[in-house]
């Protein structure tokens, strides 16, 4: 039983990590794409010219900033939550998160470069990359069972379609590599 529980654990952690992990690559990307737009490029390269002069852990501070700045809100979100108001809860605490994310995201990638010449910043970057890498490994045999059944799923409705929309879905699958 207690092996169950623990497997259970561990596979709910690899897959919240996992999230996690995915929303900083969608939201990083995301940042970089709004910035493209906005006129924030004189904004990055201001930093970056403070940054050279500043020394790394300079760069630690500000890289920080923002995961502070979205604390509060994100406790708002769980109080609330913890009032039983459970939407506005879990809006607020989206919303904080998502932002909070997408921030940290592109100040990290002003910041790169002077946080790589931190060695404990480089060994905790190095042990989240070694821990999702782990949470792939954990959430594998899960992937390769939904997209087995996503599959058959594709097959059976392939089976009851007009034959024009089986066509379609025949090539959408043969062009994924699951035909």
């Amino acid at each position: 039983m207690y092996r169950f529980f623990a497997r259970a654990f561990w596979t709910a952690a690899a897959a919240a990590f996992l999230v996690e992990a995915w929303l900083w690559d969608i939201l990083g990307a995301a940042m970089a794409r709004i910035v493209a737009l906005l006129p924030l490029q004189p904004l990055r390269r201001a930093l970056q010219s403070i940054l050279i002069r500043t020394p790394p852990t300079f760069a630690f501070v500000l890289f920080a900033i923002p995961v502070l700045a979205i604390l509060p809100f994100k406790f708002l979100g769980l109080a609330l939550l913890a009032n039983g108001r459970v939407a506005s809860g879990v809006c607020v605490f989206f919303l904080a998160k998502t932002i909070g994310l997408g921030v940290t995201a592109f100040v990290y990638q002003i910041c790169q470069e002077r946080l790589m010449l931190l060695g404990w910043f480089v060994r905790s970057r190095d042990w989240l990359l070694a821990l999702r890498a782990w949470a792939h490994r954990q959430m594998q045999p899960y992937v390769r069972a939904l997209r087995g059944l996503r599959k058959r799923l594709l097959a059976g409705s392939a089976l009851r379609a007009p034959p024009v929309l089986r066509r379609l879905l025949l090539l959408r699958a043969r062009a994924r590599g699951l035909a």
